[in-house]
């Protein structure tokens, strides 16, 4: 088990510009060649999915820092992962909470096993379902070299419409993974950043057939969903598409909805919020209704709406996800005079049980 010093700590808040709370900008070599803007191909898609496939099937650990910055402030945690190809990504939490704190939201020392196309992967191999939204959206382009981890890289630059940069990528030039991602707003500022902060990256092996980075996120079960009368948004607010939809035995409905960069997974299971139980989560009035929100940057909202219980968890942008829960829908809360008459519905029958 690795433990960190504090001085670790301090390394990876200043790699991710905690430190002074500005924007980070990116880490160029003196050599960096800016992207072509005649240039209409996506000629930095082709290093992502090298990277994506690199991030499944090559072995490799190390620590990485993951931040993410809010309204309320910003939400970050440590892990430790170790990559095994054939047997997966093991994620441990070493830390976890307000930036540069250790916080109650994901137990230290828990370990889980994770897809690195997912939040909880860290979001470093991207599926393929998730490539080719990005495709659609935004245009990648190869934006020269530069440094992430104290380790040469290529830098890929993903761009909104007007030519903004909307995220950006460091990819190992050894053969490794995403060392470092970074979403910005359209102001320019960082909402969401993860990063290697050490690396040991295995030898290579070779294999028959080249890893594929499908991730397993997909819409197969969709025709039958449908089938069965299941009914959901294709797409959500900022070009949110549904990218994997499947039924889970343990009772509850699983929906992926992504940009290409960021995603937005919804959870939906028929019942009652119990919020006596939500500890460590905060409520907040919104147009009418009521959500629980357990992190400073707004990555997890549960509500209650129509008999069932919603809950999100995010790696996007603090308003992308404030818009997609708006989206989803919300029972609106009951008049005085409504709850009243529930209560005296219930009085009764407690007063009378075979009425």
């Amino acid at each position: 088990m690795i433990r960190l010093p504090a001085t670790v700590i301090l390394a990876a808040l200043m790699l991710l510009g905690l430190v002074t709370g500005g924007t980070a900008h990116a880490a160029r070599s003196p050599h960096a060649v800016p992207p072509d803007d005649v240039e209409s191909e996506d000629t930095g898609l082709h290093l992502l999915r090298e990277a994506a496939a690199a991030g499944r099937s090559r072995g490799y650990s190390g620590t990485q820092y993951v931040t993410s910055w809010g309204t309320s402030g910003a939400a970050s945690e440590v892990l430790e992962v170790r990559n095994v190809p054939g047997k997966g990504l093991t994620v441990r939490t070493a830390s976890s909470g307000p930036s540069g704190s250790v916080g109650d939201a994901a137990p230290s020392g828990s370990v889980r096993n994770a897809d690195p196309g997912t939040p909880a992967g860290g979001m470093s191999s991207p599926s393929e379902v998730m490539l080719e939204v990005m495709a659609r959206n935004y245009r990648v382009v190869d934006a020269g070299e530069g440094f992430a981890c104290g380790r040469p890289a290529r830098l890929v630059n993903v761009l909104r419409a007007d030519g903004t940069v909307a995220a950006r990528y460091w990819i190992d030039r050894d053969g490794g993974p995403v060392l470092r991602r970074e979403l910005m707003d359209t102001k320019g500022r960082v909402v969401r950043a993860g990063a290697f902060v050490d690396l040991t990256l295995d030898p290579v092996v070779r294999s028959a057939a080249p890893a594929l980075a499908a991730g397993g996120l997909d819409l197969a079960e969709l025709p039958r969903m449908e089938a069965e009368g299941l009914r959901f948004p294709r797409t959500l607010p900022g070009r949110l598409e549904l990218f994997a939809a499947r039924t889970v035995p343990s009772g509850y409905l699983y929906l992926g909805y992504s940009d290409g960069l960021s995603v937005v997974s919804v959870f939906i299971q028929s019942g009652m919020l119990d919020e006596e139980r939500l500890q460590g989560w905060h409520a907040e009035r919104r147009k009418g209704h009521t959500i629980w929100i357990r992190d400073p940057a707004g990555q997890e909202t549960i509500w209650a709406s129509g008999g069932h219980v919603y809950t999100v968890f995010a790696d996007a942008p603090a308003d992308m996800v404030d818009a997609a829960v708006a989206a989803l829908p919300h029972e609106p809360v009951p008049d005085l005079w409504t709850r009243l008459g529930r209560g005296a519905s219930r009085l009764l029958s407690w007063v009378n049980p075979f009425g």
